[in-house]
């Protein structure tokens, strides 16, 4: 069995509430849309299974290996966030300051 984080980022109260339920059945709660759960080989693909029909296009799933058996990728089970472009903030006091 390993450990691993799940957090979670779902709109709808109501699926929010059945992930929560889901979740309960694997580990014990952290924060309010964050996990820490126990999980066999076996159980990944049933947790994803049973999360995967609650989550809308825009919500987001993830779990994260947390325990020692080495460096492991991240499940993301919905559609990863998009890259942004950086911004960039000028404070225009501060250059108008430096004018002077």
């Amino acid at each position: 069995m390993s450990q691993y984080v799940a957090a979670y980022d779902v709109s709808n109260d109501r699926q929010r509430q059945r992930v929560s339920r889901v979740l309960e059945e694997y580990g014990v709660r952290v924060q309010r849309s964050v996990y820490l759960v126990w999980l066999t080989p076996e159980e990944v693909p049933e947790l994803r299974r049973a999360i995967g029909p609650l989550l809308a296009a825009t919500d987001q799933f993830d779990v994260f290996p947390v325990d020692e058996r080495g460096v492991r990728r991240r499940f993301s089970w919905q559609r990863g966030q998009e890259n942004c472009a950086p911004v960039i903030v000028v404070d225009e006091w501060c250059e108008k300051s430096r004018i002077s």
